[in-house]
């Protein structure tokens, strides 16, 4: 989803006739660079570690085995 974002963002043109409004933009631009900082942490060499800890905490969280 962020290279999309990104082609869009900078052909500015683009933007402008998807989002007309300059607020709806700013939310955009918001998002995108959360993205991408966010997008990086699944190369790091401990992601499957961290997914399987996050996945054990929401089963536990919902309240018993996984279905």
């Amino acid at each position: 989803m962020a290279e999309p974002v990104r082609v869009v963002m900078m052909e500015s043109d683009k933007l402008d006739a998807i989002v007309p409004d300059r607020a709806g933009r700013s939310g955009i631009y918001t998002t995108s660079g959360t993205l991408e900082k966010k997008l990086a942490g699944i190369f790091t060499p401990d992601y499957e570690e961290r997914l399987a800890g996050a996945r054990t905490r929401l089963i536990e969280l919902m309240g018993g085995s996984e279905q």
